[in-house]
């Protein structure tokens, strides 16, 4: 088995024990392929923006929400000196600790396969170099500082996903290069292995990518979907409330706008690709309806609530 291939394997064996069922798992596989698309047209339509990971905003109590003094943490194969910056930015929002994790593609063979989740199943793990964003600088920090700051629990792992199902989702990420596979699976690596349901943890947020405009000189932050047209007036793309407030938030206290970049799908059977779409938060709340509907299920259970507001589609401008 070729390295691609191991990789995705065990992305797949990582998200089918960190979801409650198949159809958690099904939205997961799909968003990350939304994301990955988009990191190739980028790179192919604007090769000239400075690209950063994003990061991801974990409470570390039961049922706490985003921002509640969470831990802020960005995995990455990039430099400490690329997100001074942001980070800067970002510790305006009363964080528990903020971290980078970094690792080198070049140690590869190097890795050594681990049972992450105690089950019997082996991943790749790098050794990852952890900095502690302190007083404007990052500090070389163990990773026992990061994850001691999550309260272990007992969880037995259970992959609850179909295997026809897994196949399906393994075939459809083999078109992508390795590097953005890596860059995925190691985010959930750490996300899903080294922390997962065997830590207490309150409701993650993340941010999808961060780019920094040489024309603007401003960083902005991306949130990236997969939908297809809504089937109810007004005729749009949605994004659920407790989102929308997150990036608000965000924008608030960080300065830094989040752009909204859809991938705009036929529909959810074919999920044919038809065009890319965005807007900005700011301009989605602007434009929103102003009645909630219920969403999608996204990662929750099919019996919980999912508040979602709709932007009207002609909104949205076209990206090319």
């Amino acid at each position: 088995m070729g390295l691609k291939e191991k990789i995705i394997d065990q992305l797949s064996m990582l998200i089918s024990n960190n979801v409650i069922g198949d159809i958690q798992y099904r939205n997961r596989l799909n968003g990350f392929i939304g994301e990955l698309d988009f990191k190739e047209f980028m790179a192919l339509h604007r090769p000239q923006l400075l690209y950063l990971d994003g990061g991801i905003f974990l409470p570390t109590i039961k049922d706490s929400s985003y921002l509640d003094s969470p831990v802020y943490f960005t995995v990455t194969s990039l430099p400490t000196a690329a997100y001074l910056e942001v980070y800067k930015c970002i510790s305006t929002i009363n964080c528990k600790g903020m971290f980078l994790l970094q690792w080198d593609q070049d140690e590869i063979e190097n890795w050594p396969s681990i049972d992450l989740l105690n089950n019997g199943q082996k991943l790749l793990v790098p050794r990852f170099l952890i900095s502690r964003y302190e007083n404007d600088e990052f500090i070389e920090v163990p990773l026992s500082d990061f994850l001691s700051l999550f309260k272990i629990q007992n969880y037995v792992y259970t992959d609850r996903v179909p295997v026809k199902l897994k196949a399906h989702f393994v075939d459809l990420l083999k078109r992508f290069d390795v590097k953005p596979l890596l860059d995925l699976y190691l985010q959930r690596v750490v996300f899903d292995g080294l922390i997962g349901f065997k830590c207490e943890r309150g409701i993650p947020s993340d941010i999808d990518q961060i780019i920094f405009s040489d024309k603007t000189e401003q960083y902005f932050f991306l949130e990236v979907k997969e939908k297809d047209l809504s089937k109810r007036e007004p005729v749009g793309f949605g994004m659920d409330v407790p989102r929308i407030i997150f990036f608000e938030t965000l924008q608030k206290k960080t300065g830094i706008e989040t752009f909204y970049f859809v991938k705009q799908i036929k529909d959810q059977i074919s999920r044919q690709f038809v065009n890319w779409r965005f807007i900005s938060i700011s301009d989605f709340r602007t434009h929103c309806n102003t009645t909630v509907v219920e969403g999608g299920t996204g990662m929750r259970s099919v019996n919980s609530n999912n508040p979602t507001l709709i932007c009207p589609e002609k909104h949205f401008g076209v990206f090319k």
